[in-house]
């Protein structure tokens, strides 16, 4: 049911998004809603969360101390104008504007080598770190050179409609009517799209990718797939011991899994963050 005043707010409070899709996806999403621990322990949760909310420009503030707030005010100001012009489906699959907005100024303030990003959606954060992280060109003895962050992101394959209103297609039929369909043209080439079971991708990709401790990746990483307690911790386990010192992870409508593993209610809204 479409009630205006409050997806309105929702479009355009990061507060309110994260509220409603921790309970909302939350419940659609867990197998074991019928646990009454488990909702007696993500209750807890959203208590703490919300006791422990910051704002957007407080909550990176808090992962890069060493910044300058008025530059964080200014990039979140330009992320937030262009997440308004973003087009947004009906329901479901976009990230809130603040969401969109923090990821553009974490990208552009760490500058990491890669982006990793698990749940695509429509591509609303895709969108926003590769805006974060513009091509360069430097000139060299040899010649000018360009080079650019490239973004990893993990998504089902099924071509199927779900419940979340997203259509999804497969992504070699182009142009994307679903899952991706935010991903510009002409930074095509930055995106590397990994379908299928996430359990099963995302270990594969971290070996053939050759990571480990001793291998290391300075990533931006955003978790937005399942939105389960048991997920989340799954997906911290696998990428956490591969991320090099200074590496950062967002983590999209946090359960008390996130907050378990990580010990800290650090968010904004329910975007929870952690700095390596």
């Amino acid at each position: 049911m479409y009630i205006p005043g409050y997806h309105n707010n929702v479009a355009k409070n990061a507060f309110t998004a994260g509220l409603d899709a921790s309970v909302y996806g939350m419940v659609r999403q867990t197998s074991s809603v019928k646990s009454w621990q488990f909702f007696k322990r993500q209750l807890g949760h959203i208590v703490k969360s919300i006791a422990a909310h910051k704002s957007p420009g407080d909550f990176v503030e808090s992962l890069f101390p060493e910044c300058d707030p008025l530059a964080i005010q200014k990039l979140l100001h330009e992320g937030y104008e262009l997440a308004q012009n973003l087009e947004r489906p009906d329901r479901g699959g976009a990230a809130g504007n603040w969401d969109c907005a923090i990821v553009f100024t974490i990208t552009r303030l760490m500058i990491p080598n890669e982006v990793i990003e698990t749940g695509t959606g429509i591509g609303a954060t895709t969108f926003m770190a590769l805006k974060g992280s513009p091509r360069v060109t430097e000139s060299w003895p040899r010649g000018n050179m360009t080079y650019s962050v490239g973004v990893t992101t993990f998504d089902r394959e099924e071509s199927i409609t779900d419940d979340d209103a997203i259509p999804y297609y497969r992504w070699e039929e182009l142009p994307l009517g679903g899952v991706g369909q935010l991903v510009p043209e002409e930074d095509s080439d930055r995106v590397t799209f990994v379908l299928g079971d996430i359990r099963e991708t995302l270990p594969e990709w971290i070996r053939d990718q050759r990571l480990s401790p001793r291998t290391p990746t300075k990533a931006l990483v955003i978790l937005d797939s399942m939105h389960t307690p048991e997920h989340q911790q799954f997906e911290l386990g696998q990428l956490w011991p591969v991320l090099e010192t200074g590496s950062v992870i967002l983590c999209d409508d946090t359960t008390y899994g996130w907050t378990d593993w990580i010990g800290s209610y650090n968010n904004c809204g329910f975007l929870g963050g952690i700095r390596k």
